[in-house]
């Protein structure tokens, strides 16, 4: 399940140039080191053909469209999912879980997702429920130049104030978001032989029918993005090296231990939450 977990995001390496697809630098990230072979790399460059009219260079949202698959961008206001709010969409993860679902339980895949397979929505459900219960791939503070929070209306206007989920917001020379994506050896081992495990065992089952469970936790994801916001002063937006971004700086010199124990917390419901999809679909 960890390798296979890591397959969706290898996924993102599959780009196309003048009609061709291709899985480009390979070695970058080692978590794929795995897939970075003839048959496994068809599978993946297969995968983002069937999702995407193109990838890589100026390819946007909608034409990258896997991409979009990954994330959730609520405003912190709103504790609840809904579709039609802006951020939300038909691709977005909440349906992609859906759609992974969907082909698990033999179905066929609704549009505009185009999954193959059960090993295909396995991989990708693994990797979509951990993006799910990652506050910052489901909440995110909306911004002015100024770094004061605002709450979209309208989808033009998230367009126009998004820091894509914290990957514009900068925190010394780290992405807030790749903070709150980095797991450590120690979190991991915790989660495999510590107190992950028992945790797990504790977390109160999902009721109601599955198809609405990942929005019931994306509602709950959003609240605990909230919490990654806390101590932090945001200034305002900066051009820089990487692209136009909002410097931000941690006011509560206890932020790392808030962070590490708000990612330790995630992973104990995402893990308990993976097994009982799993055990529903096969009991």
């Amino acid at each position: 399940m960890q390798t296979a977990a890591s397959w969706a995001d290898c996924a993102r390496s599959v780009e196309s140039s003048g009609g061709v697809w291709s899985y480009v630098k390979p070695g970058t990230w080692p978590s794929c080191k795995l897939y970075e072979n003839p048959e496994s790399q068809a599978a993946l460059i297969a995968f983002v053909k069937r999702n995407a009219s193109r990838c890589g260079g100026f390819a946007s949202s909608v034409q990258c469209r896997h991409k979009s698959y990954h994330f959730v961008d609520l405003s912190l206001p709103h504790t609840t999912y809904d579709p039609k709010l802006p951020g939300a969409g038909p691709t977005d993860l909440v349906h992609a879980i859906n759609a992974s679902l969907i082909v698990l339980e033999g179905g066929k895949s609704p549009a505009p997702f185009d999954l193959r397979g059960q090993r295909e929505a396995l991989r990708l459900l693994t990797h979509y429920l951990g993006d799910l219960h990652q506050p910052l791939h489901v909440g995110s503070i909306y911004l002015d130049g100024a770094g004061h929070a605002l709450d979209p209306a309208t989808e033009q206007e998230a367009h126009d104030h998004s820091n894509a989920g914290g990957n514009s917001i900068m925190v010394g020379t780290a992405k807030l978001h790749g903070l709150w994506d980095d797991v450590s050896d120690k979190l991991l081992k915790q989660m495999v032989s510590g107190p992950g495990l028992a945790e797990a065992r504790a977390v109160p089952p999902a009721k109601g029918a599955m198809a609405q469970w990942a929005a019931d936790w994306a509602g709950e994801s959003v609240v605990q993005a909230g919490k990654a916001f806390k101590g932090l002063k945001i200034g305002a937006k900066q051009a820089g090296a990487m692209g136009a971004a909002w410097p931000a700086t941690a006011t509560d010199p206890n932020y790392r231990q808030t962070r590490e124990a708000l990612q330790h917390e995630q992973l104990v419901k995402a893990g308990a939450r993976l097994a009982q999809m799993l055990t529903t679909l096969w009991p």
